[in-house]
């Protein structure tokens, strides 16, 4: 009862939303582009998108997409078996060609524009097909198939086909886990219906289906950036996308398009937090997820938006599947929260007292041998029957037997008021199997020593946690989605 409620409130029970919803999966079948022909009929003229200098309409959107469709079948006839590598940013051009390229059937691999070229070019290897790969000029990779975005969207059809959109599900590929390594690809097939009780729930519970408009602060290659573009079109909202820009014309154009909600991983909330930061703009929702928070970023957005913000926690593989709203943050920056709806989960006991979080593969749209989605993320339970974030598994440190957790350590020392950032990791030892390494960025015009942050964190921590080395730094690096860089302790240190 309590999910037609919830579809009720989003309107989905509407006889005429329904109506048009039926006439778009009956001519795009399973196909994602089912969502632009049905906001094209049911929202028409309302802005489905905008960067600030320019919008489109859903019924225009849904248009250009048909357009590009066909100039893409005409161009990859021969090609239908390739897999399409699309190399793309958060331009509106980009996100229509996503659309087009998905309308034709091809399976597609989504690749931030912004990685280096020798990881794209691992990651176009990586494919048993052969690859189309769709990249700006600026890009000029060394690939036999490469199809300039700017000439295709410049390209006069010389004849008219008879174009008729793919109806099967159009898997989309996304590569994950590059900061730990080699990327591994995750493949998600679009269209089904598996995720519509968790997407209610979600949208209902944050009030993500009140807000008009949506500034998408995180790429679309990303899981969590598609997913909020695809929230957005299906909800009938405005997407708000700035690409190439500073923070401070991102900014601007937050204020400008009257963005309500910004969807975004912590390093891009806390940028924005801070230039919008007594500012009058109208944004009252934060959505957080692709990496964990941490309080100094939390401490930002309240200050900035308010306390109407929640974490998503969940996976490329298991999608979103745990919402922490700021009460439960409060508690514990590391808090997961509550399970979305439909969503089993399991902790399995591994080496020591690690807990490793597993999903029910069943709910998503990746499969299991075991039945199960290993996480890899480690978690426990408080008194309260919370579950708290912990680090990852491959994180994890062994020293003398014991089991460490980075996060445990990286908390205390943000709790210090001249570290504005840290980093715990890891390194062999002969004797102690491992031992903890700390890298710590200072506030700016502050000065503390090692012997003074290892003394206090003797007063708040076991000995044996408390890191055997610590190096300041004065700088990390982030890969796109807000993850912080694991130094290379091979090639030395960071100074």
């Amino acid at each position: 009862m309590k999910f037609l409620t919830e579809l009720y409130k989003l309107g989905f029970l509407n006889p005429v939303r329904l109506l048009k919803l039926y006439k778009a999966k009956k001519l795009h079948g399973k196909n994602t582009c089912f969502l632009l022909q049905y906001g094209a009929a049911f929202y028409k003229n309302k802005t489905a998108i905008t960067d600030g200098e320019q919008s489109l309409s859903f019924a225009e959107m849904y248009k250009l997409v048909i357009k590009l469709s066909s100039i893409i079948r005409q161009q990859t006839e021969n090609k239908k078996e390739a897999t399409a590598v699309l190399v793309c940013n958060n331009s509106i051009q980009h996100i229509l060609l996503l659309f087009a390229i998905q309308n034709t059937g091809l399976k597609l691999v989504l690749i931030n524009d912004k990685n280096h070229q020798n990881d794209i070019l691992s990651i176009i290897s990586m494919q048993k097909n052969s690859c189309l790969v769709f990249a700006s000029e600026s890009k000029m990779l060394p690939v036999e198939d490469l199809i300039c975005i700017e000439e295709l969207f410049n390209y006069k059809e010389e004849k008219q086909i008879a174009f008729k959109p793919s109806q099967k599900t159009a898997a989309v590929i996304f590569p994950t886990s590059g900061t730990t390594g080699a990327s591994k690809l995750i493949e998600k097939k679009e269209g089904a219906f598996y995720w519509l009780r968790s997407f209610t729930d979600l949208v209902t519970y944050t009030g993500i289906y009140k807000q008009k408009s949506v500034f998408i602060a995180v790429p679309v290659s990303h899981g969590f950036g598609y997913t909020a573009l695809m929230f957005s079109l299906a909800l009938g909202k405005k997407a708000i996308v700035a690409e190439n820009k500073d923070w401070n014309q991102k900014a601007d154009i937050i204020i400008q398009e009257k963005a309500e909600l910004i969807a975004g991983v912590p390093a891009s909330l806390f940028y924005l937090a801070e230039k919008l930061k007594g500012k009058n703009h109208q944004v009252g929702l934060i959505i957080s997820g692709g990496a964990p928070l941490n309080q100094l970023t939390l401490n930002c957005i309240v200050q900035s938006f308010g306390k109407n913000i929640f974490s998503m926690y969940g996976s490329t593989e298991a999608s979103t599947s745990f919402v922490a709203n700021y009460a439960q943050l409060q508690t514990n920056i590391c808090a997961l929260g509550k399970p979305l709806k439909t969503v089993k989960y399991k902790l399995q006991v591994i080496s020591g007292d690690g807990n490793e979080l597993l999903i029910k593969s069943g709910l998503t749209n990746i499969k299991s041998d075991s039945g199960w989605i290993h996480t890899g993320d480690l978690v426990i339970k408080d008194e309260k029957g919370l579950l708290i974030w912990c680090g990852r598994k491959d994180d994890m440190i062994i020293k003398n037997g014991v089991n460490i957790y980075p996060v445990e350590i990286e908390k205390h020392l943000l709790s210090m008021a001249e570290i504005e950032d840290a980093f715990v990791t890891k390194e062999k030892h002969s004797v102690k199997g491992e031992i903890i390494i700390a890298f710590v960025k200072l506030f700016s015009g502050v000065s503390v020593s090692v012997e003074e942050i290892n003394t206090r964190l003797r007063q708040v921590m076991a000995s044996i946690k408390v890191p055997d080395r610590i190096e300041i730094v004065s700088e990390f690096q982030y890969t796109p989605t807000g993850k912080k860089i694991k130094p290379d302790l091979k090639g030395g240190l960071p100074q």
